[in-house]
């Protein structure tokens, strides 16, 4: 069996939005709205949060995605929280559930995982749709054989602050067993979940791919920023702009208000206490990072070997070739 290490041209991202020249494939973090009622099983009394991070599909579909996320950053001060890992749902092993097929009022569907786009509605086979291959080998890399994941029976004590892991979809690129295909233009889809419980933030790196020939790597941002609670402009700190920006908007309505932190539409006493419990916390970055200067280390199997390659090579592959 031929295997080609392909390797790209490194891609600087500078926007929200990773992406390269002619890119097929674009990454957003994007926060989404917790119902109360979740909210409060979850962790009454105390500030939750979700986010995904989604990927658009145009003439390629996603594949492959490297990513770190360390809840607190370099340096902090004054927060704290953890990663929610839902006990009835979360596989620790793998970071993937069931948690889209319950009610969005569920603590459930709520839970952090990473799965494939469309969750890989109705595959062949669950092994076919979903690979874990270990944890990250960029920025800090080389990564190891087991990932980093949040584990449930560690919720309360606040020790879910990292994921670090290297997914994908091992038949991205075989049309024939996948209700998702390359087809798919212009559609996007959540690849990964993060809930954060309590005043918390961090700083996520890494990069994703797709199934097109060139395979490059798409960067997100480097330290793509999960806010702080309370961080409405999003400099970093809890200050008097934040709460000036709630004070000016009490009580008003509608969706996209800046001010609404836990995006219920309306700004209003939660919102405020959510700045007040933050108040002058702030967190530092980690220093910029350095691109290694290759597309996804990928693999490029003989066609009739790539069903049987997979994505499970991917992460073990990759690192061998940049200690080489």
């Amino acid at each position: 069996m031929r295997l080609v290490h392909a390797l790209g041209a490194a891609v600087a991202a500078t926007t929200l939005v990773a992406s390269v020249a002619n890119a097929t494939l674009t990454a957003s973090l994007v926060q989404v709205p917790v119902s109360s009622s979740a909210a409060n099983a979850i962790a009454p009394g105390q500030a939750v949060r979700t986010y995904q991070l989604k990927v658009t599909q145009n003439a390629e579909k996603f594949d492959v995605a490297n990513f770190q996320l360390k809840l607190g950053g370099a340096s902090s001060t004054g927060i704290s929280g953890y990663m929610y890992a839902d006990p009835t749902v979360h596989d620790n092993a793998k970071a993937l559930n069931s948690s889209f097929l319950s009610p969005s009022t569920s603590a459930s569907f709520y839970d952090t995982y990473v799965t494939s786009p469309k969750f890989n509605l109705a595959p062949a086979s669950n092994a076919d749709h979903l690979a874990v291959t270990g944890s990250a080998d960029w920025p800090v890399g080389p990564g190891s054989s087991t990932a980093v994941v949040p584990q449930t029976g560690s919720n309360s004590a606040g020790n879910n602050q990292n994921l670090n892991i290297v997914w994908g979809d091992p038949k991205g690129g075989d049309v024939s067993n996948n209700t998702n295909t390359a087809g798919d233009a212009g559609s996007t889809y959540a690849i990964a979940q993060i809930t954060v419980v309590g005043s918390t933030g961090g700083f996520i790196n890494g990069y994703f791919g797709g199934s097109g020939s060139a395979n490059l790597a798409e960067y997100l941002p480097d330290n793509l920023y999960l806010p702080i609670l309370g961080d409405i402009n999003g400099d970093k700190v809890v200050n008097q702009t934040d709460l000036a920006a709630v004070n000016q908007s009490f009580l008003s309505t509608g969706p996209g208000l800046p001010a609404d932190l836990n995006l219920d539409g309306v700004v209003n006493q939660t919102d405020l206490s959510f700045i007040n419990q933050s108040f002058l916390n702030t967190i530092t970055a980690p220093a910029p990072v350095v691109h290694p200067g290759a597309s996804l280390g990928a693999l490029v199997p003989e066609p009739t070997s790539f069903a049987v390659l997979g994505l499970g090579l991917l992460g073990a592959i990759s690192r061998r070739g940049r200690r080489a």
